[in-house]
């Protein structure tokens, strides 16, 4: 089969092109040979006694702009061999992050415990390294998308990347993966742009960018903390000290990011009355205010009327009455965006709704094409 193309002449600008491959339907003898020639611009896939057999393993790639990332699963696949392919005319950087599953030691059930690895690499230096990771994401960059820092890329090729900022970029490289099947070609340069500007600061962080840097970076560390807070919002006893293990950081480093905007409790409780509100206005059988109130963590129902007041200035009955009563005004199945509703209430269900998104949407400055392995 033909080798991967890190480009192609079909990919309009700005457009998310996929590329999907699978050796599961080849015999098994010839599966090896056919996964080692789709990565052969990239990588050397080093032939071993066990690769002999069957290779299963499935590889999907996303084009935007000039980045590309790279999804390799690897389900029945023996342990691995490669290096970077001696002067390849490919001579971009990859940022990989590797994942194995394994069942956990300290539990009798079938749950597994995943480890993850992050590393930044120059498919132009020599390389040469061995896994089981059972995924692979990729991230490919050209290698002139920080002209002026080659030197601090080259420095940081397979080091140690900085813990916090690595776990930040793990997570958006995660993020992608989940959300470009659905970024819609307008969308698609921007989010290069948003890529190229994350990687760099997130691998060579310098002095004299550190300001634009730190903005972009707190501005998605408050997204993720978002989307954390709403997974585990349900359980009362959510605060700051697992909002902190959840992100992986300090909690005087979290603290500081929320400290001009109230303090991270207040972050988590507003983040709960939103939702809450959302839940409220969202449609006619919406559950008891009660219910909904211990959904967002709220115990004691009191509390939660109290504290929904103070954000909004009216009950939570209040603005369920409010919302019943836009809805008794439209013909019934008409959405509120269709109605063209605005005010507190679509407001406050249309920043829910955007939250999650919020990562693959922002215009950032700044990216590459291609596919790869480890």
């Amino acid at each position: 089969m033909p080798a991967l193309s890190h480009t192609n002449p079909r990919t309009a600008a700005g457009a998310v092109f996929v590329q999907n491959f699978s050796t599961k339907d080849l015999p098994p003898e010839d599966q090896f040979d056919a996964w080692r020639s789709l990565l052969s611009d990239t990588i050397d896939l080093l032939p071993t006694q066990a690769t002999s057999g069957s290779f299963a393993a499935e590889f999907s790639s996303w084009t935007f702009g000039n980045v590309v990332l790279t999804r390799t699963l690897y389900s029945d696949a023996p342990a691995r061999r490669w290096r970077h392919r001696p002067r390849s005319f490919l001579d971009h950087w990859c940022v990989v992050l590797a994942r194995s599953h394994s069942p956990r030691s300290d539990t009798l059930s079938l749950e597994t415990s995943r480890q993850d690895n992050l590393s930044f690499r120059s498919l132009a230096l020599p390389f040469e390294g061995q896994a089981e990771d059972t995924e692979v994401l990729t991230l490919f960059l050209p290698r002139d998308f920080c002209r002026d820092e080659l030197e601090d890329f080259e420095q940081a090729h397979d080091l140690e990347i900085n813990p916090q900022l690595g776990a930040l970029l793990a997570g958006y490289i995660e993020n992608l993966a989940r959300q470009l099947p659905h970024i819609s070609a307008a969308q698609a340069q921007g989010l290069a742009s948003a890529t190229r500007s994350l990687v760099a600061a997130c691998i060579a962080p310098r002095v004299e960018r550190s300001e634009a840097a730190d903005a972009s970076l707190t501005s998605l560390l408050i997204d993720r903390a978002r989307l954390v807070v709403r997974q585990n919002m349900a359980s009362p006893e959510f605060g700051p000290e697992q909002l902190a293990r959840l992100m992986a950081m300090s909690r005087s480093k979290l603290y500081r990011m929320f400290e001009s905007t109230g303090g991270v409790a207040h972050f988590i409780n507003r983040e709960r009355l939103r939702e809450a509100y959302r839940r409220l206005c969202s449609h006619r059988d919406a559950p008891s205010i009660h219910v909904i109130g211990n959904e967002v963590g709220f115990v004691d129902h009191s509390t939660f009327s109290r504290a929904f007041r103070r954000e909004f200035g009216h009950s939570p009955s209040e603005a369920r009455e409010r919302s019943l009563t836009k809805l008794s005004a439209r013909p019934f199945g008409l959405s509120q965006s269709e109605a063209g509703h605005q005010g507190t209430a679509s407001s406050a269900a249309a920043d829910g709704r955007e939250a999650d998104n919020t990562l693959l949407r922002r215009p950032w400055p700044g990216l590459i094409d291609a596919g790869h392995e480890e």
